[in-house]
């Protein structure tokens, strides 16, 4: 087994993300544990960096790694390079299952602008059904500038007017789609555009966020919402959907 000076890098993505894997060079997880346990890099070149994109959690990392040691390869000759996933919270993206989370590393970045990670777990939901194409599809890059919205408003600003809950009403969300988004490492940054706290009741809110890839933007999405006083709000929704009821209950026929 020599060493060379310059490390061996390769890509591993979750299995989910295999037709990605197979366009470009670069590996799924069980197409590479399998090509490991087949003897495919026992004889390096070393070191072995192994760069993890979308769908590899902490679980399958430690899976791969163990692939590696059970074919007798040092830990010293491999690294797997992948980020810690500090993800938001439940009560902050309004998620309950962690699979579905999108938003890893929040942080404050400058005043009024906020960054993180996309963070793609290969049984998102999202995922599990259509995810057929070497790109990933668009709504992800949906859902992901929703998460983000979400959890600024929430981690930043909500927490201002203690003693309030609220419920963020969305107004308007357009999104552009710029280049494809792929399952490796992407950012997502938000910049507040306006923020208007002058009624605790109802604070009002413009925000655009960016998905960033490998130096370009692949989606940009503005949302208009509202972040209304939980009390306000039941009782707006508790008559409308009374009204609604009414209105189907009278004419059946033009409700189907």
């Amino acid at each position: 087994m020599s060493e060379t000076g310059s490390p061996r890098v390769i890509c591993v993505v979750g299995d989910r993300f295999h037709d990605f894997a197979e366009s470009v060079g670069a590996w799924s997880l069980s197409g590479l544990v399998a090509a490991i346990a087949e003897g495919e890099f026992d004889e390096g070149p070393w070191p072995l960096h192994i760069l993890a994109g979308q769908g590899i959690d902490d679980y399958s990392g430690t899976f791969l790694l163990a692939a590696l040691t059970r074919r007798g390869i040092e830990e010293s000759r491999v690294s797997l390079l992948r980020r810690e996933e500090n993800l938001a919270d439940r009560h902050e993206l309004h998620k309950g299952q962690a699979q579905n989370v999108l938003v890893a590393n929040l942080t404050e970045e400058s005043a009024g602008v906020y960054t993180a990670d996309l963070r793609l777990h290969n049984d998102n939901e999202l995922v599990l059904d259509a995810q057929t194409r070497a790109h990933v599809q668009g709504m992800v890059a949906v859902e992901a500038a929703r998460q983000m919205f979400v959890a600024v408003t929430e981690r930043f600003y909500l927490g201002r007017t203690p003693g309030r809950r609220y419920y963020l009403v969305i107004n308007a969300m357009n999104t552009a789609f710029k280049n494809f988004l792929f399952p490796v490492g992407a950012t997502l940054r938000l910049t507040v555009l306006t923020a208007d706290l002058e009624k605790p009741e109802q604070l009002v809110f413009s925000h655009e966020v960016t998905i960033e890839q490998a130096g370009r933007p692949a989606a940009v999405t503005r949302i208009d919402f509202a972040a209304i006083d939980l009390g306000a709000i039941d009782d707006k929704e508790q008559r409308r959907a009374k009204q609604t009821l009414a209105t189907v209950l009278e004419n059946p026929a033009a409700a189907r």
